[in-house]
């Protein structure tokens, strides 16, 4: 007797997969990058003892965000590439935004275009340090998975749906032949 098959496993394997590894690398990739991410000259005794409260490195920020010193920003976030913000005289510091596991947000509001700016702090090896909205951030930030996660189901149901298709596409093919015969064989 000859067995059909109706659905490749290859392509459930496929729509089961994709999903998961692309996670899978994101994270992975994210780990690498974190072992090179901060440069240890930022994390000597004198950076710990200065920004030893995720306060003063907020307060720290605002002269930065007002004066563009790009030295100060690369003090504040510790990085060995420090990313760039943006910056004007009249940004100033409005308030605590919101304290998670990980991170403590900050708002400045900035006078002249009425743009409010979060930045977000983190303790690092010791000392708190400004880290940019990169990908670390989204992936301990768990924001990740705001995208991950409907873009993951988008794709299940895609691919679920294309499944069905073929599955039923072949069952109704064979149905026919058994009912009517095969194509040409008249």
């Amino acid at each position: 007797m000859k067995i059909r098959r109706f659905v490749d496993l290859r392509m459930v394997l496929l729509v089961v997969l994709v999903p998961v590894v692309l996670a899978g690398l994101y994270v992975l990739l994210v780990q690498i990058q974190g072992l090179v991410r901060y440069d240890s000259a930022y994390f000597t005794q004198a950076y710990r003892e200065e920004y030893d409260t995720p306060g003063s490195v907020a307060r720290a920020l605002e002269g930065v965000l007002q004066t563009g010193d790009q030295e100060l920003l690369a003090e504040l976030q510790g990085m060995q590439q420090p990313a760039p913000f943006e910056t004007g005289p009249k940004i100033t510091f409005t308030m605590l935004w919101e304290r998670t596991d990980r991170y403590i947000s900050y708002l400045y509001f900035d006078m002249d275009t009425y743009r409010r700016h979060t930045h977000y702090t983190e303790e690092v090896n010791g000392r708190w340090v400004v880290s940019p909205t990169d990908a670390y951030y989204h992936l301990y930030s768990g924001r990740w998975l705001k995208v991950a996660v409907p873009l993951a189901v988008f794709w299940w149901l895609l691919g679920t749906i294309t499944i069905l298709i073929v599955l039923v596409s072949r069952i109704s093919a064979r149905l026919r032949e058994q009912m009517y015969g095969a194509p040409g064989s008249e």
